[in-house]
């Protein structure tokens, strides 16, 4: 997989395949999307993982991690994750961050992330604060 970034446009289709395939593309958006840092994973020119980074003072944000479903469980959105710390942890980050829904605890747990607080809601979906120390 070759990673590279990319525009926030070029990363909504995904975003809303993946993430609210029962809401209209502009529910992919989010505040910011345009002074973050957006990166997308391809395989033979198809993009098949996108995630998105936003500074947070010390610590930089993810947002919008998705992978296509057809690519789930075969190694993208790990090589992904593990090349968005390494990009934060050469910016001189301290943390890492996100929500995660709770469906994906397991995924992060094992990249060395853990929750920090209680469960809440976003659109009715359990999510979690996860944090790494970078």
């Amino acid at each position: 997989m070759q990673i590279r970034s990319i525009t926030s446009a070029d990363t909504l289709p995904l975003r809303q395949l993946v993430l609210w395939p029962d809401h209209p593309i502009s529910a992919s958006q989010v505040e910011g999307d345009p002074g973050a840092l957006h990166f997308g994973g391809f395989m033979a020119d198809r993009l098949i993982t996108v995630a998105s980074l936003f500074s947070d003072g010390d610590a930089v944000r993810l947002r919008k991690f998705a992978t296509h479903p057809d690519f789930q469980g075969q190694g993208a959105g790990s090589a992904m994750l593990r090349h968005l710390v390494e990009i934060s942890q050469t910016q001189g980050r301290k943390r890492f961050w996100l929500d995660a829904r709770e469906t994906a605890l397991p995924f992060y747990r094992r990249h060395g992330f853990t929750v920090q607080g209680d469960r809440f809601f976003k659109r009715d979906l359990p999510y979690f604060r996860m944090e790494m120390t970078l």
